[in-house]
């Protein structure tokens, strides 16, 4: 079987060995991603119309539609274990979802520029994500996703990205304060900007020796 995504918003479903196909319709724009989960029972695909729709892959019929992100979902891909899916956008972030329940579990932000693509590790433990902001960031599995355990410069509290964590970085987590949903002065990935956002970034600035 092979899926593939359009810009007609249209999904097809091949069955290789005779050419047979099954149109999957009701995105209203391109889609560009599909990923089959792990057991091949489900399709998963992101467009450009900002949602993600669950598809069945015996029947050709969808299953669900999950929204919240705001901008053109460029990427899709499934946890090992089918429960989880990883979902990448123009809207700089990546968001994981309940496949069983179609409900948004956790946004996790960080990344200045559309995120192209999300792949999980092999155990699951791990999620990475790749930008247009030319980082690369891996993050704790979906059981405890807020935390980023490495990225391309190593440290999350450089809210400001310009590669070390600096007075500049407080300021801007400063005037971020009482700010919700997805935020890069979001350091926690609790999506709003306080106080503990502040001490993260200040415990990083004592650690690296350079306070002011």
């Amino acid at each position: 079987m092979l899926a593939s995504g359009s810009a007609d918003a249209t999904i097809r479903l091949w069955d290789v060995a005779i050419g047979h196909q099954d149109l999957l319709t009701g995105h209203t724009d391109s889609v560009r991603s599909v990923s089959f989960s792990p057991d091949g029972q489900t399709l998963a695909s992101g467009s450009r119309d900002t949602t993600i729709r669950l598809w069945d892959v015996a029947t050709a019929q969808h299953q669900k539609t999950l929204t919240g992100h705001t901008g053109t979902v460029f990427s899709v891909s499934f946890s090992p274990d089918g429960q989880t899916l990883a979902s990448g956008s123009r809207d700089k972030t990546v968001r994981l979802w309940n496949v069983v329940t179609a409900q948004h579990q956790k946004t996790l932000t960080g990344h200045t520029d559309t995120v192209w693509s999300v792949s999980f590790s092999s155990d699951g433990q791990t999620l990475a994500s790749g930008s247009r902001d030319k980082t690369v960031r891996l993050w704790d599995g979906p059981t405890i996703p807020s935390q980023v355990v490495a990225d391309s410069s190593n440290q999350v509290e450089d809210v400001n990205g310009d590669g070390v964590v600096n007075i500049l970085d407080l300021v801007f987590v400063g005037s971020n304060l009482g700010q919700t949903g997805q935020n890069a002065a979001d350091v926690n990935g609790d999506e709003v900007v306080n106080i503990i956002d502040l001490v993260l970034v200040a415990k990083m600035i004592g650690n690296a020796a350079d306070a002011p």
